[in-house]
């Protein structure tokens, strides 16, 4: 009967089966799903050249030439085989020309499809359960009789209270849905009349509206979330 192949973290031995164990007491499947569908994508697609490499890891290596080589050696010691090392120590770099290899070119288009949600948006907010009271205080505001921070400080009763109601910048496609809505129609500077979200009345005003560039920045943001779609969908089509 074969004895179970032993795994080595540090100086303790673990055998097959209480790693199992230790991995689903932990919950550990859902990342370990998600590394081993990256990892079949990588292996098929995806190669380095010494030039990539040494581009990639400039920095580590500029600080310390043998810095691949004590990480071969770590990798080694904590299990890999001599057939796997070589990925693992070159898949932070595979990956990240996965991403650009296959997600760059769909950016724009995702841009395009998405820029409303990806706009941004600084507004002044007050939200207060009472019902009557939110209407007096639109009231107060409309005719000038108060600021709307004043009363924001005095009477809001979510985070905003803290910088007299004033949020964001943040992107529309992070606030709730009807408040979103109400937002994207209202003229900057205009207090609109109040409103219901989840219970509470709400008055708000927007200050800056920001339209959302393709820059670099973006384009990052956007590559990581068609991979980050692109691997949930991955994992339910391989696993389930």
């Amino acid at each position: 009967m074969d004895m179970p192949k032993e795994c080595i973290a540090g100086k303790v031995r673990f055998d097959a089966d209480e790693v199992l164990s230790l991995v689903a007491g932990h919950e550990l499947w859902p990342r370990l799903m998600q590394e081993i569908v990256i990892d079949r994508a990588l292996r098929a697609t995806m190669a380095a050249t010494p030039e990539e490499i040494a581009a990639y890891y400039h920095a580590q290596l500029e600080a310390d030439p043998g810095f691949l080589g004590k990480k071969r050696e770590r990798l080694l010691l904590e299990g890999a085989t001599e057939g796997d090392v070589d990925f693992f120590l070159f898949r932070p770099l595979l990956l990240e020309k996965f991403k650009i290899h296959q997600f760059a070119p769909r950016v724009e288009q995702t841009f395009i499809e998405l820029k409303s949600g990806l706009d941004s948006i600084t507004f002044a907010m007050i939200r207060n359960r009472d019902h009557e009271l939110v209407r007096e205080l639109y009231f107060r505001i409309h005719t000038g009789e108060e600021k709307f921070e004043d009363l924001a400080e005095r009477y809001s009763e979510g985070r905003e209270a803290l910088s007299g109601g004033l949020v964001g910048p943040i992107m529309m496609k992070n606030l709730n849905p009807a408040l979103a809505s109400v937002l994207a129609s209202a003229e900057t500077d205009v207090v609109k009349p109040p409103f219901v979200i989840d219970g509470a009345g709400v008055i708000v005003m927007p200050r800056e509206k920001i339209p959302a560039r393709l820059d670099d920045d973006m384009r990052r943001k956007l590559i990581e979330q068609l991979f980050v779609d692109w691997l949930k969908l991955e994992i339910q089509s391989y696993f389930f």
